[in-house]
């Protein structure tokens, strides 16, 4: 009785054995090389841009909007004065709350991540590099928060102002 499991182990061992290709020596079938089209006669070209495509017929869900900021008030941790800092954000977004965004202002141009939720805008800087990370919560009013994480020495630099659609 106790050599049944040791034979049944047996037998599930060696059946990768017998499953193996039955005529080893059999050649393979002929492959078929094709040059590929030229750009824009391929008939995947055909297919519209999903940006370009609304599923109900209306306006596409991909939208582009660009807002112009301005903050008052600069914090550097705890120690705050008045500011003149502004920038410009440019939000790509897939119309589901998803999307990527982009800021510049006089330093710098940043990629940015972004959530959009009830008119309100959350943006953080997809960037691993030091000098530090950024985030920025724009609310369906406007009101803007924009801050800047450091590591060298360790700091925060937060603004506090307004953002609306460019004009």
């Amino acid at each position: 009785m106790k050599s049944l499991p040791l034979t049944i182990a047996a037998v599930l061992l060696a059946l990768p054995v017998f499953a193996q290709d039955a005529a080893p020596d059999e050649p393979l079938p002929p492959t078929t090389v094709e040059d590929l089209p030229p750009g824009g006669q391929a008939p995947v070209d055909q297919i519209p841009a999903i940006s370009d495509v609304a599923p109900d017929g209306g306006v596409p869900d991909a939208t582009a909007t660009a807002m112009s900021c301005s903050f008052q008030t600069e914090c550097v941790d705890a120690e705050c004065a008045e500011s003149g800092f502004a920038g410009r954000l440019t939000v790509i977004s897939d119309g589901a709350g998803m999307a990527e965004a982009e800021w510049d202002d006089d330093a710098e141009s940043l990629a940015f991540s972004a959530v959009l939720n009830n008119g309100s805008i959350l943006a953080s800087s997809t960037t691993t590099e030091p000098p530090g990370q950024r985030l920025l919560t724009i609310l369906a009013n406007g009101e803007a928060r924009y801050t800047t994480h450091l590591t060298d020495p360790i700091h925060a630099i937060s603004y506090v102002g307004t953002c609306e659609v460019a004009q």
